[in-house]
């Protein structure tokens, strides 16, 4: 049979290569007549047994056009891939191709496959960003603050000769008659009852707490109120309490020691607590400066950068977005972006628009991530590669098929590899915002450890899945 006729042109408004790809009439016949002489099985033609009618008879009762339409869209994958393979292009991103058009007779194929995304940087070494330092005074209001709150978890009730306050425990025998039409009805009897005074957020009304507040212990007192109207169930009921002070306790704080230390944490004494606490708020604050400082940083890297790459590509990033997204809204019940959609009332293409400004936000990143990589000329061996798919959260045979696939597919082998460039310019980029010395382009190590998993969770780093490809 006749090779296919490919011509190429480069789509420079996409950033594409257009394929146009036409088939021979000699690879259609054949599969048109044994299409006609399926469906001629099942046909009755007036003069001719059941399948015993000329093909070109059944051809023309079912269409021409037709029949051979049914052919395209058969054979479309088979043409693709086989134009695939006469094509020589190692910046086409093949596995991302489409069809964007057909014409029947003769058969032509119009495939558009995007080609490999373009950047061009900025000055990304030398951008006046810096994340802020660590504010050591927010460090001590911190230390106390979990050392205060140390004790507050450990404080005690003590009994007290005094006067009720707001915020003591007070222990209560009490009666409560509440006004009817027949007479005064007893409604509570508590020969001992604890209840906190609150000023803000009274037990039974802001009356009753403000009627026990100041009381000495052992006093007695009868007074009468009248509820508020609308809370509760006595609303606008009038009740009599006789009331009697059993006794009052208040909250004390313990003293911060070595003892309190050790009996409630991990560590030993005062002095090993604080350390800990100010180590930790160390690590979380500059985390977050480094993240806020990551966004401001990526959205001027963005602004001045140039980007060439297909909308393919882009659409690609919105569906994998929106993945992401119904995997969240699972978790709340919702069990498909589909059920979302409807209970949102939205269709696909409006949730597509609604995805494409953080799709487009993503990629970019990505694609200057995996620049910054490049002009960096971060090295990246195998055993790096190896070692980012050991550490996914993948199932233990699929990292085994995935370090196999490493060895043996090419493309897959690329996307690792990028995975890990995009990775070391992040630790790059961070290590620029603190204002660290950095190696010239060229002249970076492998790095003994691949990083943190802090490297792969930043707002600024959405690291495709090794297993995408």
């Amino acid at each position: 049979m006749s090779e296919l006729k490919i011509t190429q042109q480069i789509l420079e408004d996409s950033h594409e290569l257009l394929l146009h790809v036409e088939v021979p009439q000699d690879r259609i016949e054949p599969r048109l007549r044994q299409l006609a002489k399926k469906y001629g099985r099942k046909m009755r033609i007036p003069g001719f047994r059941p399948g015993k009618a000329p093909i070109q008879l059944i051809i023309a009762r079912l269409g021409r056009k037709a029949l051979v339409q049914e052919i395209a869209k058969d054979i479309v994958n088979e043409i693709y891939q086989e134009a695939v393979d006469m094509v020589d292009r190692e910046d086409a991103l093949f596995s991302l191709g489409y069809l964007r058009d057909m014409e029947l007779e003769p058969l032509i194929y119009e495939f558009a496959v995007p080609l490999q995304p373009q950047v061009t940087l900025g000055d990304y070494r030398h951008t006046g960003i810096q994340a802020e330092p660590v504010d050591e005074a927010d460090v001590l209001r911190l230390v106390d603050q979990g050392l205060q709150e140390l004790r507050d978890r450990n404080k005690v009730w003590r009994p007290v000769e005094r006067p009720v306050q707001y915020g003591d425990l007070v222990t209560l025998s009490m009666s409560m008659e509440m006004e009817t039409e027949g007479g005064k009805e007893s409604v509570l009897d508590e020969k001992e009852w604890e209840f906190m005074p609150n000023e803000s957020n009274p037990t039974l009304s802001p009356e009753f707490d403000a009627s026990i507040v100041g009381m000495e212990p052992g006093e007695e007192k009868t007074f009468t109120i009248t509820f508020p109207e609308g809370i509760g169930q006595w609303s606008g009921k009038t009740a009599t309490f006789h009331v009697k002070v059993l006794g009052v306790k208040t909250q004390e704080l313990p003293e911060l020691t070595d003892d309190l230390v050790a009996e409630n944490t991990e560590f030993e004494t005062v002095e090993d607590l604080k350390d800990a606490i100010a180590a930790n708020v160390r690590a979380v604050t500059l985390r977050e400066n480094e993240e806020k400082a990551l966004v401001e940083l990526f959205e001027k890297l963005r602004g001045e950068a140039t980007f060439r790459y297909s909308p393919a590509i882009l659409t690609q990033g919105i569906e994998t977005l929106a993945k992401e997204r119904e995997k969240i809204y699972y978790t709340y019940g919702i069990e498909s972006t589909e059920q979302l959609l409807k209970l949102q009332g939205k269709s696909w293409d409006e949730y597509q628009e609604e995805l494409k400004p953080h799709a487009r936000e993503r990629l970019e990143n990505e694609l200057i991530l995996e620049a910054i990589g490049e002009a960096e000329q971060f090295p990246v061996s195998d055993a790096e590669m190896e070692q980012t798919i050991r550490d996914s959260d993948l199932e233990e045979e699929t990292k085994q098929e995935l370090l196999q696939s490493l060895k043996e597919k090419p493309a897959y082998r690329d996307h690792v590899r990028k995975v890990v460039l995009r990775r070391k310019a992040l630790r790059f980029l961070k290590a620029l915002l603190r204002g660290e010395e950095v190696p010239e382009p060229g002249q970076h190590e492998i790095a003994s450890e691949e990083g943190s998993q802090d490297d792969t969770e930043s707002v600024s780093d959405p690291l495709s899945a090794i297993s995408d490809q």
